[in-house]
């Protein structure tokens, strides 16, 4: 049997419904997962009204209902809270705390629908942060929301483009505080993450994991910094102890180019902006976000909302459709053979 992967709705005033009706429109993507939307029936249909007529939208109340079939959407039905009105208005581009308690519900039925193992994965469409937390959503985002909601504390995101698996050791914090807090437990962390992440969902028997270095020329044995001798090389003598095939730290100006060359499996970056950069120069739009250290399968759009382009019809949906078809593949190594829904 095919995964079945469920794509949250996201924030309805976003682009979210609009990539997830365009994106899939691609037949193909039934062919290797059976695609299940989490969010507001109206929603969805007003946005294949708009951005693709072709599709039917078919509301359904549990998962044994979808019939996943190309060409009509099975949205299983969420209202925006029992305190809400029953079909609250959502006008593009603009912040509305009903928008954001529908995001929200969604969110938390996939993550429910998913430990219970009634779903392979969770793709998920953006949510807008300033509208979570107008909400009271105590998270930076779904990343840590779901491993709280997985009651896990040793989790990361891994960015997936083109050739490159890049996994962030530290994801949205200043870059001061991300070279403050670097250590060698948490770096240790993060390459046993990276290595279960590939041998588990990408079926590499025995991953090579390169570590960048922080400093210019990976801190040239010290002449440009101590960071890679104080904590950088530690954890990775550590990880080789432990079996791992990891090495480094590398000059981040070339690592990301070896790394697109295939001559690592991966590679750790140390900081946001170390990854984001050549995976968004080399896959903008098509980058999927993936956390890692889950019970479950979680794949994400890399972009945001974007209130700017909502309504317009211009949002490109190449990235939730990677996001889609990444957890598919995922759930393939992950979950093989799959058999039956319940696994």
């Amino acid at each position: 049997m095919k995964p079945i992967i469920a794509i949250t709705m996201g924030d309805p005033c976003g682009i979210g419904p609009e990539v997830i009706v365009k994106g899939l429109r691609d037949k193909g993507l039934y062919q290797v997962c059976q695609p299940l939307v989490i969010g507001n029936t109206m929603v969805m249909r007003e946005a294949a009204a708009h951005f693709a007529p072709e599709i039917l939208i078919r509301a359904v109340q549990k998962v044994s209902e979808a019939e996943f079939q190309p060409g009509q959407l099975d949205i299983l039905d969420q209202n925006a809270g029992d305190e809400t009105p029953e079909e609250p208005s959502f006008l593009p581009g603009v912040l509305n705390r009903h928008a954001a308690q529908a995001a929200l519900k969604a969110i938390k039925t996939a993550a429910a629908l998913a430990l219970a193992r009634d779903i392979h994965g969770i793709a998920t469409a953006p949510i807008n942060k300033e509208g979570m937390k107008d909400i009271g959503f105590a998270f930076p985002g779904h990343t840590e929301y779901f491993a709280k909601a997985a009651n896990t504390d040793h989790f990361g995101m891994m960015m997936v483009g083109g050739r490159l698996k890049i996994m962030l050791t530290s994801i949205h914090i200043p870059l001061k505080d991300a070279i403050a807090q670097l250590n060698p437990d948490d770096l240790l962390n993060t390459l046993r993450l990276t290595g279960a992440a590939l041998k588990q969902d990408f079926g590499l028997t025995r991953p090579h994991i390169a570590v960048a270095g922080l400093n210019p020329h990976a801190g040239e044995r010290g002449l440009l910094g101590q960071e890679e001798k104080d904590s950088v090389l530690p954890a990775i003598q550590a990880a080789q102890k432990e079996g791992l095939h990891v090495s480094g730290p590398y000059p981040a100006d070339t690592l990301f180019y070896k790394l697109q060359q295939q001559q690592f499996d991966a590679a750790v970056a140390l900081y946001h902006d170390q990854a984001l950069i050549p995976i968004k120069l080399i896959a903008f739009g098509n980058a999927v976000n993936l956390t890692a250290g889950l019970p479950f399968i979680r794949t994400s759009v890399d972009h945001g909302t974007a209130f700017d382009i909502a309504g317009q019809g211009i949002a490109d949906p190449g990235s939730l459709q990677a996001a889609v078809r990444l957890a598919a593949v995922m759930a393939s190594h992950r979950y093989a053979p799959l058999k039956n829904k319940k696994f």
